[in-house]
């Protein structure tokens, strides 16, 4: 299964209801998240060439001082040949995030809703437009190359 078959099986009411659950600072994002969401379903989807995988971890936070609290890690696997471990895909461009496979154990652990909501906050790391994000992501490049 692909992100975007997860993203049409939801509403953004009941992914919103996951995002202040794992997130409950967002409260004042409402729009903004609200706004990236429905311009998923006007992307087009690209062809997953890289056979990227979502996956999404539990994470004991020890910095937490609520012991009940868990993190979630969303991150991207394949089979490349450069490298075993795990791709940051925050960067990725949102209609390739909408090829991503599902990693079928975290369809046995999280309901729909959860995936879209964790991967939701996870596309906007650096921003809530595709335009944003690229500008900070080429910052961060300059500032390494520097």
């Amino acid at each position: 299964m692909v992100f975007q078959e997860l993203l049409n099986k939801v509403s953004f009411e009941e992914v919103w209801s996951k995002m202040l659950e794992y997130y409950p600072d967002l409260v004042q994002t409402n729009e903004k998240y609200s706004t990236v969401y429905e311009s998923l379903f006007s992307k087009k989807l690209t062809t997953n060439l890289e056979n990227m995988i979502i996956h999404i971890d539990a994470i004991d936070s020890d910095d937490s001082p609520n012991r009940d609290y868990i993190e979630y890690r969303v991150h991207g696997k394949n089979n490349s040949p450069e490298w075993n471990g795990y791709w940051d895909i925050s960067a990725n461009d949102w209609d390739e995030w909408l090829g991503f496979y599902v990693d079928h154990k975290v369809i046995e652990d999280f309901s729909s809703e959860q995936i879209v909501a964790l991967c939701l906050y996870e596309m906007t790391w650096f921003g809530f437009t595709e335009e944003q994000i690229k500008s900070k992501t080429d910052n961060l490049e300059n500032d390494k190359s520097s």
